[in-house]
């Protein structure tokens, strides 16, 4: 699904590497750790009922299919895939991420503000 809105300032954070200190005898050590998951953080709204200038057309305005898809995918535990294109329709971002919060509330014109996290999600192979 293509979201009606999101924030220009996008977040793409770097994973955190897990990197650890050992106490020598004479000196500390280094141990350059793994990678860990990337969190992805956003608040914006679903439109319901209503079309907004800076809606892409693909777009719904029917806000509660998002909240239904989201729900849905959350209940059947399988992971979203997260595209992220720029202005000029390159790809920045193309993964997998779990939805670990989902926060809802319904304005007073009937819009349905959201704010979600999201982790990266790694596949076992």
């Amino acid at each position: 699904m293509v979201l009606p809105h999101v924030p220009p300032d996008f977040p793409l954070p770097e994973p955190e590497q897990h990197n650890e200190t050992y106490e020598g005898l004479s000196r500390d050590y280094r141990r350059i750790g793994t990678l860990g998951l990337r969190p992805y953080t956003w608040e914006s709204i679903f439109p319901v009922g209503r079309r907004y200038p800076f809606m892409p057309p693909e777009a719904s305005d029917n806000g509660w299919d998002y909240v239904a898809f989201f729900q849905r995918g959350r209940e059947r535990k399988i992971p979203f895939r997260m595209i992220v294109l720029d202005s000029g329709g390159a790809c920045r971002l193309n993964t997998p991420v779990t939805v670990d919060a989902l926060d809802l509330s319904v304005r007073r014109n009937g819009d349905i503000a959201y704010s979600i996290r999201c982790t990266e999600y790694r596949f076992v192979v």
